[in-house]
């Protein structure tokens, strides 16, 4: 009798541990993780050059569990600007093989290959916005919805990125213009600028300011002519951190005639005509 009980306690128990499996396999057990409520980029608001190559983002995991995946959600722009350019498709050279350096050009092309990239796109593991050069992206100010997640969910950031693109930037200028230097879009065409170099408030021909043609540093470019209102430089864009020399004639009332150049640093990302004035 007593090995029976045994017998019956076994089986009870059996089947107890049994209904206690079979249970665990139906239930789903959450994954481990979490996503920390203060996620953020730092310094939200950004600044951009239109057509040049830029990496923005720097994103802010908190106590988030790792690995992190990213997604551009939305992207808009409040004074109702399109947002198509940053969806376009730039052609992108990468190289198959590695360069030595004295390739031919045909043997250069047999080791790249062109291929379609977004404009704009976000990595997906980073959260970096990476922006190729030679985008069309209009100046304004573009607000990115972008969703963050990790093994135990996902969550949209709304505004998580703000950037503003601008055309062009004046970076640095010498203490001894007499104000800011002026860029000015003033077409699409042709790819060109104008110095307009101005001495006492009155503006000069081109052939009173001067830009040395031989220089390593500023604007890449190729002299066309000295304008009545400027000098004209035909230019390959975009125009990335150029600090450029220019020289002014001064003649003095006794027609003794000196020079004094002067320096600025600036940036222009979108083919177009355009026009720069400096000032003396």
């Amino acid at each position: 009798m007593k090995r029976n009980r045994k017998i019956s306690l076994f089986l009870i128990t059996a089947l107890f541990a049994c209904g206690t499996l079979l249970m665990s396999a139906c239930t789903k057990i959450p994954q481990e993780g979490s996503l920390a409520p203060d996620i953020s980029y730092k310094n939200r608001k950004q600044y951009a050059i239109s057509g040049l190559q830029q990496n923005i983002g720097n994103f802010q995991v908190s106590t988030s569990t790792l690995p992190l995946n990213f997604e551009i959600v939305e992207v808009r722009e409040l004074n109702g600007l399109k947002t198509t350019a940053l969806n376009e498709n730039i052609p992108v050279v990468r190289y198959k093989e590695p360069i030595v350096g004295n390739e031919t050009p045909a043997e250069l092309l047999l080791k790249t290959d062109t291929v379609m990239t977004p404009a704009v796109s976000i990595n997906q593991h980073t959260g970096q916005l990476e922006i190729l050069e030679g985008n069309r992206i209009p100046a304004g100010e573009y607000h990115f919805d972008i969703r963050v997640a990790n093994q135990s969910g996902g969550r949209v950031l709304k505004d998580a990125l703000v950037i503003e693109f601008k055309e062009f930037e004046v970076k640095t200028w010498s203490a001894g213009m007499a104000k800011q230097p002026e860029i000015e879009r003033v077409g699409d065409t042709p790819n060109q600028i104008k110095f307009v170099g101005y001495l006492n408030g009155t503006p000069l021909g081109g052939d009173q300011i001067d830009f040395t043609k031989d220089r390593a540093m500023g604007f890449k470019g190729t002299f066309v002519n000295d304008a009545n209102d400027g000098e004209i430089w035909n230019v390959n864009f975009p125009v990335k951190e150029a600090d450029t020399y220019c020289t002014w004639k001064i003649t003095s009332s006794t027609g003794v005639v000196s020079y004094v150049s002067e320096n600025f640093n600036f940036v222009i990302g979108l083919p177009g005509s355009y026009v720069i004035r400096l000032y003396k």
